[in-house]
């Protein structure tokens, strides 16, 4: 059974099942041959056109690789109104609802407003975010509605994190190396020894969440 590397942004050599990151302003390039998402990041709001990558976002998402919206979401550390972010946000909800696609969510300083935002829009696909970091409060509120939670290298080497990972059900758990050097096989390890669980196991378990959610798209690629 493969490992996963829910989110990364840049596809290595390997065995591994990797899900690429790409940025709605770059779905003019060809569609990748490997699994990937797509979404308007709020970091890239006003230096794009937004209206032009929800376009591109939807006209995508019939390719058979394309397996989720995003990364979207919300980050109250940039300068962009918040408001903004919360209006292209719910675009996206919009679409991955017409669609039946999960979502994928950067979220920074704003778990409590993603939070009310699923109660708000009765949101039914799943919300996972990626590079979680989020406190015991946070965690435990976000896992009573229900979210996912995709988790890398900055929570695992942080031991302060460690009983937050750990109170993560595993049935709602993915692993990430993002943006960051490490490869999927560290932070598997890293993960196991943290949740003190075998590591095939933990492979295991965590493939079969990608399945429960996605099916097998992609997987025969």
């Amino acid at each position: 059974m493969q490992k996963i590397d829910f989110h990364t942004h840049q596809i290595r050599k390997g065995g591994n099942i990797q899900i690429l990151n790409v940025f709605a302003q770059d779905l003019y390039k060809p569609v990748p041959e490997f699994l990937f998402t797509a979404g308007l990041h709020p970091w890239h709001i006003g230096m794009i056109n937004p209206e032009e990558c929800l376009q591109a976002i939807e006209q995508s998402i019939p390719s058979k690789n394309m397996i989720a919206v995003g990364e979207c979401g919300l980050d109250r550390s940039i300068s962009t109104d918040f408001a903004i972010q919360k209006n292209y946000f719910n675009q996206q909800i919009l679409i991955a609802e017409k669609h039946h696609k999960p979502l994928i969510i950067h979220c920074v300083r704003a778990l409590s407003d993603l939070a009310q935002l699923k109660k708000e829009t009765k949101s039914v696909v799943p919300w996972i975010i990626h590079g979680y970091q989020g406190n015991q409060e946070a965690t435990l509120n976000l896992i009573r509605q229900g979210f996912y939670f995709s988790v890398g290298e900055k929570l695992l080497k942080n031991e302060s994190k460690h009983a937050i990972f750990k109170t993560i059900p595993i049935e709602r758990l993915f692993l990430e190396t993002d943006d960051q050097q490490i490869s999927i096989d560290e932070v598997y390890s890293m993960a196991a020894q943290i949740r003190k669980v075998d590591e095939e196991m933990l492979v295991e378990i965590l493939f079969n969440n990608f399945t429960y959610l996605f099916g097998n798209a992609g997987l025969e690629t």
